[in-house]
């Protein structure tokens, strides 16, 4: 029994669609192993970083004396300069050990300051480095952890070659430029420098 020219034209019009939701669902497949594989690439640079220096069980915990004057420090030079952000430093699991925030700071920047310490901590690499290792590949950060930020102010912080923790700088930059925020965190690292030995 022959079709109808509108049965045909359905089974035609079917077709397509399934050639269109395969060409989809190969994309997002395809879209998926990409972020995975640049997942596995930090994964693989931060285990590297480490597997070159003691375990860090057998490194101690960074002090919280350390932490107060490195944040004291960066929250300093950041105000002396006009700045009013927010100094953040973590443990080495991105768990906040001393928060400063200056008088007129922004809400913005206790969550930056927080974000660019954590990332830091847990990829034991600036967070400007990891903007500029993101910027070509367009993955986003977001799928991988939520958490993770790019934007410069962020600094790990290591003991024996060691990440013990991480320093964020937030609401120095006025939306111009991370520069300010880089310099008070590392200005903050400098000042207890000598202590991590």
């Amino acid at each position: 029994m022959a079709r109808s020219g509108s049965a045909a034209r359905l089974d035609s019009t079917a077709s397509t669609l399934d050639r269109k939701i395969s060409s989809t669902e190969k994309i997002n497949v395809n879209s998926k192993r990409v972020a995975a594989t640049w997942l596995l690439a930090l994964a693989a640079v931060a285990a590297q970083v480490q597997s070159a220096a003691p375990p860090a069980a057998s490194i101690a915990p960074l002090p919280i004396l350390l932490a107060l004057k490195a944040a004291k420090i960066a929250l300093a030079t950041c105000v002396a300069q006009g700045f009013t952000p927010t100094v953040t430093v973590t443990d080495r699991d991105g768990v906040a050990r001393v928060v400063l925030v200056a008088d007129g700071a922004e809400q913005v920047s206790i969550i930056a300051s927080r974000r660019k310490a954590y990332t830091a901590a847990a990829l034991g690499i600036s967070t400007a480095q990891l903007g500029k290792n993101i910027a070509a590949s367009g993955i986003d950060l977001k799928v991988i952890d939520p958490e993770l930020i790019a934007f410069g102010g962020g600094f790990p912080i290591r003991r024996g070659g060691v990440v013990i923790g991480g320093i964020g700088v937030g609401g120095a930059d006025r939306g111009t430029s991370d520069a300010p925020n880089e310099a008070c965190a590392q200005a903050g690292l400098a000042s207890i420098k000598s202590q991590l030995h």
